[in-house]
C-alpha cells in the first residue's frame, strides 16, 4: 500500500517477516510478536484508513519477500494470515466494545469519608 504512514509499513513488514519464518518452519514469533504487531497496527489507525482486511496485504508481502517457502506452502500461507486476521478483528471488535461496557461511576461511600 503506498498511502500508509512510515509506522504502518514497518508494523506490516515485521508481520510479513513472521510470516516468512512460520513457513520455513520457526513459528516462535507467531504469537508472541504477532500479537504486539497486530495492536500496533490497530492503535496506529490501519483498521480505519484500509479496513480490517490485512490477509491479501500480507500474502502479497510474504510473497515478495520470501518467494520460494510462499510458492510452495500456498496453502499454509493463506492459514497464517487467516489466523492473523481474526486475531486483528478480534483486537478491533474488543476496542471498540470496552468503553461501552464500563460500568458507571458509584456514588462515595460518605461514611468512610466523614469523621462521624
Amino acid at each position: 500500500m503506498n498511502d500508509t504512514n512510515p509506522e504502518i509499513e514497518e508494523q506490516l513488514s515485521a508481520l510479513a517477516e513472521i510470516c516468512c519464518e512460520t513457513l520455513k518452519g520457526d513459528d516462535t514469533g507467531l504469537a508472541g510478536r504477532s500479537d504486539a504487531l497486530l495492536k500496533a497496527l490497530l492503535m496506529s489507525g490501519y483498521v480505519r484508513k484500509h479496513g480490517k482486511n490485512i490477509t491479501a496485504e500480507l500474502e502479497a508481502r510474504v510473497k515478495k519477500r520470501c518467494p520460494e517457502p510462499a510458492m510452495h506452502r500456498g496453502g499454509a500461507l493463506s492459514g497464517i494470515t487467516e489466523n492473523l486476521q481474526q486475531k486483528l478483528n478480534k483486537l478491533a471488535q474488543w476496542e471498540s466494545e470496552l468503553p461501552q461496557e464500563r460500568t458507571p461511576p458509584k456514588a462515595a461511600n460518605i461514611s468512610s469519608t466523614s469523621k462521624a
